[in-house]
């Protein structure tokens, strides 16, 4: 006899999936959904007074004086130094600048627009990670970690700043996605996008090289794709190549060598040859740091320190297993948080972005694991939902005792100030930082005793970890001969005014 269609065998012309089909596609909704709320919060949250807090941080006046000159005058330089010649900013690569400076021309140029397109890169890198965990682990870890990383006090905090990271960290987690996909279906194109991938968020900040450990470590762990991984590695360093080949050809001409040099000099910081203003040279100095500066970001600090301690964990298990069958589950989030670890902890520049770029690796494979052993112990899954709220609750403290809370933007109060009581064709003696935001003629706190004759007046800019060039007498000798106008406090800087008598 004819069986009668029911709700679970529909006609076989219907363009209606059965009932279990449609459940589970309107599960995936509903978690893209949940997904598309955390996201909207997470915008919400950094968008609100985005303009003035937390107060400008020191790398935004140059970035945003770089990209003001390429949009207005198409030329890659800094406010020009008094007593220098034209010379291009090629410290980081240029790429970053001609995208701040396109958005320049759409909706104005200023640290808020800077920032805006800062924190609209951190939503689409975060909707991209979204998609990568999916894929390694399914929508509800997926979701779980979003809603983590989402609402962490640091990352609330350095993704309302302008640093080049936020967007670099789209190009990271989308060479990711695009390793992720070759992986499950193999080819060789597939394997060549993500090296390309890979080869352009080098080109586009330095910092992105450790994408290459990340992979070679994955591939050490998995043992696949030996032939496609090579084509990988190979198209990445091609890109490399082909980007140090053309800027080498259209800033290392005749005499001047200016972007190897500069390339150069970026390296001996990294490897600890040259110090820099702002660099953490000992973990003594990043623990006073956190206790003293930071104090309010402690709990993100403890969970990147549960993220490393499961790194450690899964290293023993391994070691004493003599396999690498403890790390097959998350191979690939196993891979990035190891390679930031090592690459980040040997590196001399830690400046807070750099702590980003680490932090988000970490805090995917902490919550990925800890997915896990809660679901292997039902018993755990209730104190698991209100450990879960309370960590989201203390990250969004951080974010309130950190920004939310204070209004104290010192480079925007110095810049006023300049205006209104500073002559503008007087030469100032100032810090990177403060010259790229002034009108007037600036000298480097470096040239103190070429332009000590010319000064009329001297901004000192101090943090914890940025003092004044030590050892410069001539530097000193000006501020002795001067008189304090004014000091402007902020959350971590002290800027002083002073008058050249």
């Amino acid at each position: 006899m004819r069986q009668s269609l029911t709700a679970e065998q529909p006609h076989p012309g219907s363009r209606y999936p059965p009932t279990s089909h449609r459940r589970a596609a309107k599960h995936r909704l509903d978690l893209v959904a949940a997904g598309g709320v955390i996201l909207a919060a997470a915008a919400a949250l950094r968008l609100w007074q985005l303009g003035g807090r937390p107060g400008w941080q020191s790398d935004e006046p140059v970035y945003t004086s770089i990209a003001t000159n390429v949009a207005t005058f198409g030329t890659l330089n800094e406010h020009l130094q008094y007593g220098l010649s034209w010379t291009p900013f090629l410290f980081h690569p240029p790429f970053y600048f001609l995208l701040l400076a396109g958005w320049f021309k759409l909706v104005g140029a200023g640290v808020l627009q800077a920032r805006l397109l800062g924190v609209l890169m951190s939503l689409i890198m975060f909707a991209l990670l979204f998609r990568l965990l999916w894929k390694l682990h399914g929508p509800r870890i997926a979701l779980l970690t979003l809603a983590f990383l989402a609402f962490d006090g640091w990352l609330l905090f350095v993704q309302r700043v302008s640093y080049i990271e936020n967007t670099l960290f789209v190009l990271v987690v989308g060479a990711l996605l695009l390793y992720q996909r070759a992986l499950e279906r193999p080819g060789r194109l597939r394997f060549l996008a993500a090296g390309a991938a890979v080869g352009c968020a080098i080109m586009f900040k330095q910092t992105g090289t450790y994408l290459l450990p990340t992979i070679l470590l994955h591939w050490l762990i998995t043992r696949r794709e030996h032939r496609n991984h090579l084509l990988l590695t190979g198209a990445a360093l091609f890109v490399v190549a082909l980007y140090f080949g053309i800027m080498t050809l259209l800033f290392d001409v005749g005499s001047h060598h200016w972007f190897l040099d500069d390339t150069l000099l970026q390296l001996e910081r990294v490897v600890d040859l040259r110090h820099s203003g702002g660099t953490l040279t000992s973990p003594l100095a990043f623990v006073h740091l956190l206790a003293h500066q930071y104090a309010v970001f402690l709990p993100s600090f403890l969970a990147a320190l549960g993220g490393f301690a499961l790194v450690v964990r899964r290293v023993i298990q391994c070691a004493r297993a003599r396999s690498v069958a403890p790390l097959q589950r998350n191979a690939l989030l196993f891979s990035w948080t190891a390679a930031a670890i090592v690459v980040f902890g040997a590196s001399e520049l830690r400046y807070q972005q750099y702590f980003a770029l680490l932090l988000v690796p970490l805090y995917c494979f902490l919550w990925t694991e800890l997915s896990y052993i809660v679901a292997s112990r039902p018993r755990l899954a209730r104190a698991a939902v209100a450990g879960a709220a309370v960590v989201v609750l203390v990250g969004l403290g951080s974010f309130y005792m950190r920004v939310a809370s204070h209004s104290d933007n010192v480079l925007a109060q110095v810049r006023q100030y300049a205006m209104t009581h500073i002559p503008r064709s007087d030469v100032v003696v100032a810090p990177e930082q403060i010259g790229d935001e002034i009108n007037q003629r600036w000298c480097s706190v470096y040239r103190a005793p070429v332009c000590r004759y010319a000064a009329t007046y001297v901004i000192t800019y101090t943090t914890f970890l940025q003092g004044n060039p030590p050892d410069d007498p001539a530097l000193y000798a000006l501020l002795r001969s001067s008189v304090r106008l004014v000091t402007f406090r902020g959350f971590k800087e002290t800027v002083t005014v002073w008058r050249v008598r």
